[in-house]
């Protein structure tokens, strides 16, 4: 892995065998340096995890806000796993009251953003694009009143729930590494209200 100074544009990314972290995102985030450490922790195991993440391109061209989510997802539940730490928690503390409400939002967008096939590049500010773009992709650009990355979280979310059901912990962490059916990880890992689901 590389910490390098960047151009102000990514805290982290990763490729198979290579992550990427940018200082000057990180330590703009970071107001201690209690919190560069833990923020850095963070961003290493999650970018690490996408370093091992098998290539999801094609599940990412057939479900693409969902596989990108569950991608996302995957790293920052793996990453709270080693770290044993909300990857953000003042996102977690604004979401979790709205869970019921922004899981209906997403799967939504989700039914939206499968409209499109691999060829499309739907145009920026059309109703897929900004579908995808209220939940990954927007650290700079939230939609209004909401955090960042909501996705991520989403994503985590979605994990814990797999996870906590899974009677092979180890193979459930192997499915994170590869997203190879989006919908029926959904399914298993969905939001459910009580006394039913949404």
């Amino acid at each position: 892995g590389y910490i390098v100074f960047g151009a102000n544009t990514s805290g982290g990314t990763a490729k198979p065998g290579a992550q990427v972290l940018g200082l000057e995102v990180l330590c703009r985030m970071s107001s201690t340096p209690e919190k560069l450490r833990q923020t850095l922790r963070h961003f290493f195991a999650h970018e690490t995890v996408h370093s091992f993440q098998q290539d999801a391109g094609m599940t990412l061209a057939r479900d693409p806000l969902l596989t990108a989510i569950l991608v996302e997802g995957a790293a920052d539940f793996i990453a709270q796993l080693v770290t044993g730490e909300e990857p953000d928690a003042a996102r977690a503390a604004w979401a979790t009251p709205r869970e019921a409400e922004l899981w209906r939002q997403m799967q939504a967008d989700i039914a939206l953003t499968r409209k499109l096939t691999d060829k499309d590049d739907p145009e920026e500010g059309s109703p897929e694009a900004k579908a995808y773009a209220r939940w990954i992709g927007n650290y700079s650009t939230p939609p209004a009143g909401w955090p960042p990355e909501l996705g991520y979280w989403m994503g985590l979310r979605i994990w814990q729930r797999y996870y906590a059901a899974a009677p092979d912990k180890r193979a459930a962490l192997r499915a994170m590494l590869a997203v190879r059916d989006p919908r029926a990880i959904l399914a298993a890992g969905t939001y459910k209200r009580r006394g039913g689901s949404l």
